[in-house]
């Protein structure tokens, strides 16, 4: 046999050896596009591939975050690399290729904060980059009931401050409260002998038609519902509640609606704890502490308690109070009167420390509610009293020792019901009544400028204070 190359063992191996050719020519430039690709970003530093935050919740809650997203992994990058504008109190946390820059408290409404940190560095590269976003923040709407007219249904509206114009979120007959309960609405309707409580749902910001109402089972045959609040992550609520089924006011106290349960109204008993069948704590003032399931009840006797609505700890006895005011920035303060003063409540430990009231806010014969609007700033409706018992009322601002008139017009037959801030203490709904109209202004908290008004006795935003007592 011969074992020469025959004439076309040459043109079989051709192929093969072309493709040899081509995948050593393929992988060279992949080796050298990776090689170049890698100089190039040490040269250039990491960059940025994505920002993801909550623009609802930035200005509407504290402790949010915005997170940054790098191409590559990080060394720890600490608060003092990162810029914001304009200026926010915020803290910074690192982890692999992400940047967590947390705000201390609510941002304002439907504004650009840039967000930028300097110098960052992947681990083991000399070059540094600067990673910079613009970020836009949420805007703002109210919740308003408007009584109405001529025998006509009351409507919970909702109003845009950036926009004129209301829409309907949802019209009954002889609505008393409401307050917002996640994807859904609590109204509760009726007569002061004879209360209902329906749990309205809600898709895109109106009652959802195609969803059934649900009308809750009240304790007694007929009963008066009335200081409604809500958890702010939907989870309870709850109202102060009289069984009126025997012609007169029996069993009046705090009942609790676990919306995670049964929906059935639940009392809260003199211990603090939700009991079914229990003859329920008393009410003067109560309401939920912001973010929390707890509420802080002042009861009929001038108690303070810190209840746990859910029931899972014990509740916490804090002395005594003879008016709640409200709360201070993230909820674990309270602002509370006693026969001693005007005091801020630490809910954390007890302690109580003197609120500062510079003369110019305590100078008057009338002194109304504290609307808490910072750590060191409130309002703080004050007055004189006409020949008739009228009040002739103002409304003062108070930062730290200095006190100022917000320029605020009140009409001269109107008194001011309510002072309500907003979430994040931008603005402020200023609510009066005369003997024929009911007006909510809702006005910048720093400068008094008006930004929108209607015609409505109050807004939801009045829901985070606490009630009970009618507001001196």
């Amino acid at each position: 046999m011969s074992t020469e190359p025959g004439p076309h063992t040459g043109l079989r191996r051709r192929p093969r050896n072309r493709f040899r050719r081509r995948l050593v020519a393929t992988v060279t430039v992949l080796v050298v596009v990776g090689a170049l690709a890698a100089v190039v970003g040490s040269q250039q530093g990491p960059r940025l591939r994505d920002v993801s935050y909550d623009a609802s919740g930035l200005v509407s809650r504290p402790a949010q975050r915005v997170i940054l997203t790098a191409n590559q992994a990080l060394q720890k990058v600490s608060a003092a690399d990162v810029r914001v504008r304009p200026a926010a109190a915020h803290t910074v946390t690192s982890s692999g290729n992400t940047i967590a820059v947390e705000f201390a408290g609510p941002l304002a409404y439907d504004r650009d904060y840039t967000v930028t940190v300097a110098d960052v560095r992947a681990p083991g590269q000399r070059a540094t980059s600067d990673l910079t976003t613009t970020i836009r923040t949420g805007s703002t709407d109210v919740l308003a009931l408007v009584p109405g007219t001529d025998g006509g249904k009351d409507r919970i509206v909702r109003r845009s401050l950036d926009a004129g114009g209301a829409t309907t979120v949802h019209e009954s007959t002889g609505i008393s409260e409401y307050a917002r309960l996640g994807r859904s609405l609590v109204v509760v309707s009726g007569t002061d002998a004879d209360s209902s409580v329906d749990i309205v749902p809600l898709s895109g910001g109106v009652q959802d038609d195609d969803a059934p109402v649900e009308h809750l089972t009240l304790p007694s045959a007929e009963g008066r519902v009335t200081a409604l609040h809500a958890a702010d992550d939907g989870a309870s609520f709850g109202f102060e509640y009289a069984d009126t089924s025997g012609g007169q006011s029996r069993n009046v106290g705090l009942y609790v609606v676990d919306m995670t349960g049964t929906h059935l109204p639940t009392a809260i008993d003199a211990e603090g704890k939700p009991v079914t069948g229990a003859v329920p704590m008393t009410v003067g003032q109560w309401a939920y502490v912001p973010r929390t399931e707890s509420a802080l009840v002042r009861t009929g006797s001038d108690d303070l308690v810190l209840v746990d609505m859910s029931g899972r700890t014990d509740a916490v006895r804090l002395g005594s109070a003879t008016y709640l005011h409200g709360f201070v920035g993230t909820g674990t303060t309270a602002v509370v009167e006693t026969g001693a003063g005007i005091v801020r409540l630490d809910l954390t430990d007890g302690e109580r420390t003197p609120l500062q009231a510079p003369a110019d806010s305590t100078d008057a014969p009338y002194l109304g509610r504290i609307a808490q609007l910072t750590d060191d700033s409130y309002l703080r409706v004050v007055g004189d009293v006409r020949s008739d018992g009228t009040i002739s009322a103002r409304i003062v601002r108070v930062d730290g020792s200095r006190a100022s008139r917000l320029p605020v017009t009140v009409p001269d037959d109107a008194s001011v019901t309510a002072v309500c801030p907003s979430p994040n203490s931008q603005f402020v709904a200023v609510a009066t009544k005369s003997a024929t109209d009911e007006l909510v202004s809702i006005v910048d908290a720093s400068s008094g400028a008006l930004e929108a008004s209607i015609d409505a006795g109050s807004v939801d935003w009045c829901d985070a204070l606490p009630s009970g007592d009618e507001i001196g």
